[in-house]
């Protein structure tokens, strides 16, 4: 499996979605936060909004495009379960994995109640 990403436990980053806000104390020196404000300075377009929650529906389909095996690090530039983004949106992210069995997917939030309530009325894929 080729490593893409820098981060060195995942192979791969999916952002379909970007941005956050802090909840805790741990999220006073997010990486993330400083890197869409640096991503925003140098003009790229997926991060024109800087950390406010913004969906990518243009990036849902990446996932099909990937060869191999991939260790897919789910939004690493924000929180998939933050509550401005929507649940329908989220349906839409969980079909793609579905749909890519080959691959695996994290998903990492600090927002676990909202995942709770998303996963108490939804299956939760077999590859993530």
């Amino acid at each position: 499996m080729s490593n893409n990403s820098k981060i060195s436990w995942t192979t791969t980053t999916w952002n379909v979605t970007a941005g956050c806000d802090p909840i805790s104390d741990g999220c006073k020196n997010c990486y993330a936060r400083m890197m869409a404000e640096r991503l925003k300075a140098m003009g790229q377009a997926k991060y024109q909004n800087g950390f406010i929650p913004t969906i990518h529906p243009e990036c849902l389909n990446e996932p099909f495009e990937w060869k191999g095996n991939k260790l897919v690090f789910v939004v690493s530039m924000g929180d998939l379960f933050h509550k401005d983004i929507p649940f329908d949106f989220i349906d839409k992210v969980m079909e793609v994995i579905t749909k890519c069995p080959q691959h695996t997917f994290q998903i990492l939030t600090k927002r676990a109640e909202r995942m709770y309530e998303y996963f108490s009325v939804h299956t939760i894929p077999e590859n993530v």
